[in-house]
This record gives C-alpha cells, sequence and structure tokens, in this order.
C-alpha cells in the first residue's frame, strides 16, 4: 500500500501517440478522511494510493491507437464502508471530451466528495456527481 502526501503522479504509456489525457483524482471529503484509489487498464496497475484531504493522485497517458484505452477504478473511503467502482477514463467518450476538454488540453478531474464521486465540468464551471457511495 502507498501513501500519497500533497501529491504523487504516474506517467503510462499506451500504443501509438494519440490525445494525451491527464486524470485527478480529488480528496475533497470533509474531516480528515482518506480516500483509497486503485485504477488500472488492461496493461497497466496504478497501484493502491491513499489520497489525503485536499491532496491528488494524477496520471499522464496517450490513448491508443486502435481507440481501446479504458481506465477504471475501485475506491473506498477509508474510515466508512463506502465504496465506488467506476470506469475514470474510456476512449470515445463524449462526455469526458465535453467535460475535461479545454482547447487542446484535456485533464479529467474526479473529485471525492461525502455524497459520491464527481467530474468536473470544466466548460460549465461546475462539478456533476457520477457515481453515488455504494
Amino acid at each position: 500500500m502507498m501513501s500519497d502526501s500533497a501529491a504523487s503522479s504516474a506517467s503510462v504509456k499506451i500504443g501509438l501517440p494519440l490525445s494525451r489525457w491527464h486524470i485527478h483524482m480529488i480528496n475533497g471529503l470533509s474531516g480528515n478522511q482518506v480516500w483509497t484509489v486503485h485504477c488500472r487498464s488492461k496493461n497497466d496497475d496504478l497501484g493502491e494510493h491513499n489520497i489525503t484531504v485536499g491532496a491528488e493522485f494524477t496520471w499522464t497517458f496517450k490513448q491508443n491507437y486502435w481507440g481501446t484505452t479504458l481506465f477504471w477504478c475501485n475506491t473506498r473511503v477509508a474510515n466508512h464502508q463506502q465504496h465506488a467502482d467506476f470506469q475514470a477514463f474510456w476512449s470515445g467518450s463524449k462526455l469526458l471530451e465535453k467535460s475535461c476538454k479545454k482547447k487542446t488540453s484535456r485533464n479529467c478531474f474526479w473529485t471525492a466528495k461525502d455524497d459520491g464521486i464527481y467530474l468536473k465540468n470544466i466548460p460549465a464551471k461546475k462539478d456533476d456527481l457520477m457515481h453515488k457511495w455504494e
């Protein structure tokens, strides 16, 4: 198990270079709750990260030539029984293209809050609840 302080990051190189994406997993929980995140793709396991309040875990990659890049994450709040498993990136997603793209940069900001996981809609300047805690 890996512990993260202010920020940590990983770089994953997948297939032939296409669009470069940056995925941010941010702990926006109240109190002193730790958000545990374990993300992976078919070819890359990014490991388990314990993200403290206000900190983030990020990774950067280029989607593969075939348009099949997929990263999914298993997450849980350490002090509670709450968890949420979801796809953090999937090629061809209109939702991610709309929410995460600003000019030529592609940054997806996933934030854990007390009621669930939010995706920042950059053009609308708001957070959208995507996954409630189970």
